[in-house]
């Protein structure tokens, strides 16, 4: 092992920098796959880093830029002076193979990652005060790190850098957020916005299973991103024959006790091609082992093979952790703190189930408040987006308002809060604008 040459390819790394000095248009074919730190010689990451510098700021990244950079970041001396860039420049003939020299560097670094994760993840195996599922976590997502070769989106960056961004966005004019379908929620919410923690909240068979399964439906269908769905309450097969209910229109019950009448079979069978192609993941991972690290391992797996997570569904919140424990409300805090961190890490909306108390059958008045939600610990303080649904027509049967959803925009960090109505059909667990 000792004997064992670190993988690395000076030449492919002297041609690429070559290549550059000599094209000042090459660097655009490489910036986005290769990072400074492939380099293997810290020399070159410099020089790369000098022409990537001056690429990002639309200024050209040839022989007398390049150096001017070096030297005003005390650097031109380090890396070898005039003789070094003109070095690189007699080596280099053109820069027509750029990509695929870029690619066997990336190759070599990666290599370097590998062996890194590897002599980290055998001080985790000697490690026996921390706990196994810890540690499995910990060298899996240093295992992911090098296979998925992402760049961290965590790194502190200068104002200039974040109005470069926010520029971009705004000159794209592309929402940040996932429409709802529902055009009064919109106008409240601007709809399920990226990093969000978005939490429903209601009694039981207010329709929040039903409410989540439109949204994840919803986005699913009209973004074609994958939608993650944590089940801690159903199973696949239950949830599935929601999902299938929405598509075919065959009675939801009916499909959970297997009963389907002769006249529904088109029906079904169109409702089942629809549902064949969305790109949802379901996972019902019971509730007492369904952990924050358990759910980013399965979003980790899950990226890499689709590319992107869409959105991502808990239902419900209050079902996780040890329900005997003393303190719940903090044992339940703790997994809305770790679902916001993870709705950030995958840059997706992020929505969780929640029960309401219930005391709030007593009420005269029935409509839950934020203070309502079971075990609220610090749920209040974690989500970007509160919603609180509510239906007449449980409480009242001869209510005006049949088939008529509440919610409740109790709480929005970004936007407006306020009520808006939406039509609800139990049955099918269909949504439409009211």
């Amino acid at each position: 092992m000792t004997n064992n040459i670190t993988p690395q390819n000076i030449e492919a790394e002297e041609s690429i920098l070559g290549g550059i000095l000599l094209d000042p248009n090459a660097i655009s074919r490489v910036a986005d796959i290769l990072p400074p730190e492939a380099f293997y010689v810290m020399a070159h990451q410099q020089i790369y880093q000098a022409a990537l510098d001056l690429y990002h700021k639309d200024q050209p990244c040839d022989f007398m830029t390049v150096k001017t950079w070096l030297k005003d970041y005390k650097l031109f001396t380090k890396v070898g002076g005039e003789n070094k860039l003109t070095q690189l420049l007699d080596r280099t003939v053109s820069a027509v193979n750029i990509d695929r020299y870029a690619a066997l560097v990336v190759d070599k670094y990666q290599r370097r990652l590998l062996i890194n994760a590897a002599r980290e993840i055998e001080e985790l195996g000697y490690d026996t005060v921390t706990e196994l599922p810890s540690v499995l976590e910990l060298s899996e997502e240093k295992l992911f790190k090098v296979t998925v070769d992402e760049k961290d989106p965590f790194q502190p960056q200068p104002i200039h850098d974040c109005l470069r961004d926010v520029f971009n966005e705004l000159e794209e004019g592309k929402s940040p957020a996932y429409s709802t379908g529902l055009t009064d929620l919109d106008k409240l919410t601007g709809g399920l916005t990226r990093k969000d923690l978005i939490i429903i909240a209601g009694r039981a068979s207010m329709g929040k299973t039903w409410f989540s399964i439109y949204l994840a439906n919803h986005v699913a269908m009209t973004y074609q991103v994958p939608v993650v769905f944590f089940s801690a309450e159903m199973s696949k097969t239950q949830l599935t024959k929601r999902f299938l209910a929405i598509h075919s229109g065959i009675d939801s019950s009916r499909l959970m006790r297997n009963e389907i009448y002769q006249d529904e079979y088109d029906s079904l069978v169109k409702g089942l091609g629809i549902l064949t192609e969305l790109p949802i993941i379901i996972d019902d991972t019971p509730a007492n082992t369904l952990t924050p690290s358990r759910m980013r391992s399965v979003l980790r797996r899950i990226k890499a093979e689709k590319g992107s997570i869409g959105l991502v569904v808990m239902d419900y919140i209050q079902k996780l952790g040890d329900r005997a424990a003393g303190n719940r409300a903090q044992a339940v805090g703790k997994f809305s703190g770790a679902f916001k961190d993870i709705a950030k890490e995958f840059d997706c909306p992020f929505i969780a189930l929640a029960q309401i108390n219930r005391g709030v059958e007593g009420q005269a008045n029935k409509r839950p408040f934020m203070s309502d939600i079971k075990d609220s610990g610090d749920i209040e303080q974690d989500m970007d987006l509160g919603l609180l649904l509510y239906r007449d027509e449980y409480y009242n049967p001869d209510t005006q308002d049949k088939g008529i959803m509440e919610i409740n925009v109790a709480k929005n960090r970004n936007g407006q809060t306020g009520v808006c109505q939406v039509q609800f059909n139990p049955v099918v667990g269909v949504f439409f604008n009211s």
